[in-house]
């Protein structure tokens, strides 16, 4: 879209400041530090290292894997990863609390959810609203078992 001598290529784009906190002098001589609000950091999902897992652990074209996932970009490369097998892929709304979301989660019939561990507490209000739960599988750091972030990194 843009070529070396496209006129969007002569903009000047201003340096990027690194430095997350700076500290200057405030009046009295003292010095203070300036924190700036900095995006969580957090691990990459590779969508084919996922449709690898996805397949590894017995899920085919046309099951249903429900996501509870803050991280709209991390949703995204799972979804991609879960459609290239055929999978359906249903995005749960964490403001929907205990019988909505377990509402919204047997009405999806999926045969697996990935959760967020920060989540943690609004997936503990679906306990005891369902007939049967799907498997599940926990999403970032904290998890001591069924953990997607290792299960990702074996595949590597």
């Amino acid at each position: 879209m843009f070529g070396v001598h496209s006129p969007a290529a002569s903009i000047p784009v201003p340096a990027r400041d690194t430095d997350h906190q700076r500290v200057r002098a405030g009046a009295s001589g003292a010095a203070f530090t300036d924190r700036r609000t900095a995006p969580a950091v957090s691990a990459t999902i590779c969508p084919h290292r996922l449709s690898r897992w996805a397949w590894g652990e017995g899920l085919r074209a046309g099951e249903t894997v429900a996501l509870l996932v803050q991280d709209l970009g991390q949703a995204e490369a799972m979804r991609l990863g879960l459609t290239r097998l055929g999978l359906r892929v249903v995005s749960l709304d964490c403001a929907g609390r205990e019988q909505a979301l377990a509402d919204a989660l047997a009405q999806s019939a999926a045969v697996l959810v990935v959760v967020d561990t920060a989540l943690a507490d609004v997936y503990a209000g679906v306990m005891g609203r369902l007939c049967d739960y799907p498997a599940l599988w926990w999403n970032g750091p904290g998890a001591d078992f069924a953990s997607l972030d290792l299960a990702l990194a074996e595949q590597a």
